[in-house]
């Protein structure tokens, strides 16, 4: 058994020299029977029998199976837990557990018979859930009857070598209610008399509960248990009931696989869910044999000894383990913890500064300035010899002096014992302790330097930019930059860009101009403005205030640009559009000599569209087309149209417009 263990009958004895009456006192108590229990004697079976309820015989309802399957013979168990147990390397014939255990599945019980009938050690019950309509389970009720439950309780209380591990629901008639609370990860209780976490397969700091479902107990029996494990915040996830010394768990995800559990598959013992459902059940082993626990502890002086429960003088520290054969002829581990004290030769040295009165008398002999070392030898509480060295120094006192040169204006302080210099309280002297703890007088000076500011002054235009030393300011903005002086303090140079505003005329954004017809863009320009006009090759002149529009030009776009007196421009886009006047002939001769055959009409401009309608003298529709450029050939169907008057229509589209114009035409042969 692992040092720690120690069963509800252990004594323990923690007053130096009185070792070996305790321990034989605890194994004269470990040989009488627990209240309400029977010792029943050691067990001498070859191997351990541990009886399991079956999923066959209660995870159905009907002739339906539930698919449960949290018991030896099913899925989250059968391919891990059980193949460890199974492995003859953890419990088999000098395995790691120190027992060999052998699996037996109970019949339907009647009675405690039917337990004692198949020589139980321990029982352990698994989870068998209620499945609900809607095909899932509910964790909080157990298939397995209440009776049945009772009854393995009732087997567990008749001996204190029975044992049942019990999970969840299963739980119910031992007092115990479980919550799907847990918070990952479960850590030991502190110290108990039954650890899981320090067994024959090695001990781990913590482990993880698994699956959908991961308990905690939210409601334990008025009888009693002793939290061998709690979860992360501090619930009970693994107990040790007082009535029966059962082991019972919050969650049976802790000894599941597959998905439901931490537990690896295999008879390997790997991971921390490995090693402590290995190490519960080689407790398991020891409860079912009967053996007891007890722990003592012994302090020692060093170079002293004591006498161990077996008869032997042990002067090194560590834990020391004796069995021995109680009244009733069942084995009692006794765990001895041995432990030297350390006494070490200690230096008195009290902080001292100069001039001061102090002195110590030990075993009548007094240290003080005048005999300031020394050594003494002294009892501590535990009877052990230790050496005082004493050694009287006396600090001196010290005297510092603290001068700091800051700048006007720039709010520095300097804090010394709580009171505060400045520009305002510029020097003083503060009393502060040395390193010593002894009085260090501080003298204080603070010296301000002063400062200097200069402002320079720049223009630009509205949206320009002033570059100064690398750097790009806005027009319109003040910036204040500092250069550190000569004495480190800040020189202010304050650069403000004025922002002069730019130019603004009157100009209108769209002109109409109607060829045949002079037009000027006169606006009515200040003089002092100067101008430029393009596209200067339109313009009867491109730098004077008012330019006319040569005839045959005809730019889309003019664009002026005005510069004031401060050089700041402003520039405008004016759209022009056209209004055309086409020329229309009042008669044609299609005689194809080579002049005037066709009738058209002739613009002196883009147009945007077109249309030319020719009617007879009865109103008939000659000729149309929407080609400005075909005309019409004095043909009708094809066949000359005979001489005389026909009237035209034309109808033409410019800046978005329509209009119209008529007229007659003569037709000559």
């Amino acid at each position: 058994m692992a040092p720690g263990y120690r069963s509800r009958f252990a004594v323990e004895d923690r007053k130096q020299g009185l070792l070996f009456p305790a321990v034989l006192l605890a194994v004269l108590w470990a040989a009488l029977p627990a209240l309400g229990q029977a010792p029943c004697g050691c067990e001498q079976d070859e191997a351990i029998d541990i009886c399991y309820l079956s999923i066959e015989d209660y995870c159905h309802s009907g002739s339906t199976f539930l698919n449960c399957e949290y018991s030896f013979d099913g899925i989250f168990m059968e391919s891990g837990l059980v193949a460890k147990l199974q492995s003859s390397q953890n419990f088999g014939p000098g395995g790691i557990a120190g027992c060999e255990v052998a699996l037996k599945r109970l019949p339907p019980i009647t009675g405690v018979e039917t337990l004692d009938s198949c020589d139980c050690d321990i029982v352990f019950i698994g989870q068998f859930p209620v499945g609900l309509p809607s095909g899932e389970l509910d964790l909080s009720i157990s298939t397995v009857p209440d009776a049945t439950l009772e009854t393995i309780r009732e087997w567990s209380a008749l001996c204190e070598s029975n044992l049942v591990i019990v999970t969840q629901a299963e739980a119910n008639p031992w007092g115990y209610i479980t919550e799907n609370e847990n918070i990952n990860p479960n850590r030991p209780a502190g110290e108990v008399s039954l650890s899981i976490f320090d067994g024959a397969f090695g001990a781990l700091a913590s482990f993880q509960q698994g699956g959908a479902f991961q308990g905690v107990f939210t409601r334990t029996p008025s009888t009693g248990a002793e939290i061998l494990a709690k979860d992360a915040l501090g619930r009970p996830t693994v107990v040790l009931d007082a009535a029966t010394n059962d082991i019972i768990l919050a969650d049976v995800g802790i000894l599941c696989s597959n998905g439901a559990g931490e537990v690896t598959v295999g008879g390997g013992v790997f991971n921390n869910n490995d090693i402590l459902a290995c190490n519960l059940f080689a407790l398991g082993c020891r409860i079912a044999e009967g053996i007891s626990f007890s722990n003592a502890q012994a302090m020692l002086c060093p170079g002293d000894s004591t006498l161990l429960p077996d008869g032997a003088f042990v002067s090194l520290p560590g834990r020391y383990v004796d069995t021995l054969v109680a009244a009733n002829g069942c084995d009692s581990l006794i765990e001895t913890e041995v432990r030297v004290m350390e006494v070490d030769t200690v230096l008195f040295s009290p902080p001292l500064c100069e001039g001061d009165v102090y002195s110590i008398t030990l075993n009548g002999n007094t240290y003080d300035v005048n005999n300031p070392v020394g050594e003494e030898v002294l009892l501590t509480e535990q009877g052990c010899d230790s050496v005082v060295r004493v050694s009287l120094f006396y600090a001196p006192l010290s005297y510092d002096t603290v001068r700091v040169s800051g700048c006007r204006g720039d709010g520095f302080s300097l804090n010394v014992g709580g009171v505060v210099y400045n520009e305002n309280n510029p020097s003083g002297q503060e009393i502060l302790a040395n390193r010593w703890g002894c009085d260090s007088t501080v003298t204080i000076g603070l010296f301000f330097e002063p400062q200097d500011t200069s402002l320079l002054d720049f223009e630009r235009c509205e949206g320009e930019q002033l570059v100064f030393d690398g750097k790009s300011y806005e027009a319109g903005t003040t910036t204040a930059l500092s250069f550190p002086t000569a004495g480190n303090c800040d020189s202010v140079v304050v650069i403000r860009v004025a922002a002069n505003p730019l130019p603004k005329v009157g100009v209108d954004s769209v002109e109409e101009v109607t060829l045949g017809e002079p037009f000027a863009f006169d606006y009515g320009l200040a003089p002092d403005l100067q101008v430029q006009w393009s596209p200067a090759d339109a313009l009867s002149c491109p730098d004077c205030p008012a330019p006319e529009l040569l005839p045959g030009k005809f730019p889309g776009l003019v664009q002026l640009t005005v510069v004031d007196s401060k050089g700041c421009s402003s520039s405008y886009d004016i759209a022009i559009s056209y209004i055309c006047n086409p020329y229309i002939p009042n008669a044609f001769s299609p005689n194809d000599d080579g002049r005037n055959d066709r009738f058209r009409a002739y613009f002196a401009c883009p147009i945007e569209g077109f249309r030319l309608e020719i009617y007879g003298r009865w109103g008939n529709l000659a000729y149309q087309t929407e080609d400005p450029e075909a005309g019409w050939d004095g043909r009708i169907n094809g066949r000359p149209a005979p001489a005389g008057v026909y009237a035209y229509v034309v109808t033409i589209r410019e800046n978005g417009r329509e209009k119209t114009a008529s007229g007659e035409v003569n037709l000559l042969r």
